[in-house]
Order: C-alpha cells, then structure tokens, then sequence
C-alpha cells in the first residue's frame, strides 16, 4: 500500500477567468478519471507571489481524482501539468496553476518545480513537498506546510478514509 495513493490536484486560476478551470477539469477528466470530490473555491489572500503573472482574484480549490497512482509517477504528473498550464497560457503568463499531490494513509505530498531546503529532488526539475503527516488520528502540518493546507486539515482527513475505503 506504501507505493499507492490517491491522485488529488490543486487548482489555482483568477475569478476572471473560470473558462480555464472547466477546459483545465474537462482534460483532467479525460486523461485521469472522474472528480469525485472537492473543495469549494477559496481566495488566496494569505499570498500575493502569483497576482503578478495570473492577475488579482486568485481562487484555488482541491479536486480528487478517481484514480489510485503509483507514486513515482510524481514526476509525470507534474510534467503534464506543466504542459497543461503552457498549452492554457496568455502571452506566456498562466492562466490557471497546476500541481499534481498525492494522498495516501500517511502523507499529503505535492509536486513543484521551484528549490527551497526541506524539498527533496525527483528528477527533471521536479521536487516533492511533504505537506502534510498523519499522526494522532488527524493529519499534522510542518512549519513549511502551505497556510491552505493547514486550513483543508479536515478536507484531507475526510479524502484518507475514502482512500482506506479504496485500498482495502
């Protein structure tokens, strides 16, 4: 069960601009598998570092995806989502942000391609984050645990048993 967990992205896109969250859900769909479930939309006040490129009114949301994933397809996965968000760009600026994470009964792991200390390197400019860790029968932050993250605690706890639910 260790190498198995469940596939989950974050979208993040401007208010302004749903039509690339829907072309964005419709691929995801086509090429993984169904949402079967979600977050509500949520501002992102708490950091302005993407207001420069994709504009003001940044909302993000979590979909999960039906579909369990070998994790070492991390670095695939982030590769895709990268492609994605070139192929949706406007004058090279992204229109919506893509990061694949995975969830499985331990850890929230989530891709990235940008370096800091705690990330360990994948291959391909590919770094995994741990996010979050099971631990006392709730999952637990990091001191570098994205603020979204901590606010979703029981988002992720509620998308673990319907990951045991599948596994077993």
């Amino acid at each position: 069960m260790g190498l198995k967990a469940l596939l989950i992205f974050a979208l993040m896109w401007s208010k302004e601009k749903k039509e690339f969250l829907d072309i964005t859900e419709e691929r995801i769909k086509k090429d993984f598998g169904n949402i079967i479930t979600q977050t509500e939309e949520y501002n992102t006040n708490y950091s302005k570092y993407y207001e420069k490129e994709m504009g003001k009114n940044l909302v993000k949301k979590f979909i999960v995806i039906d579909k369990i994933i070998n994790k070492e397809e991390l670095v695939k996965l982030k590769k895709y989502s990268q492609m994605l968000e070139k192929e949706l760009s406007i004058s090279d600026n992204r229109s919506i942000n893509i990061d694949p994470l995975y969830l499985d009964l331990d850890q929230v792991v989530v891709a990235t391609s940008k370096y800091r200390g705690n990330r360990i390197y994948l291959g391909e400019n590919v770094f995994a984050e741990l996010e979050l860790w099971y631990h006392h029968k709730s999952f637990q932050p990091f001191l570098w645990t994205y603020l979204d993250y901590k606010d979703k605690i029981e988002f992720f706890n509620k998308i673990r048993k319907l990951y045991k639910s599948k596994v077993r």
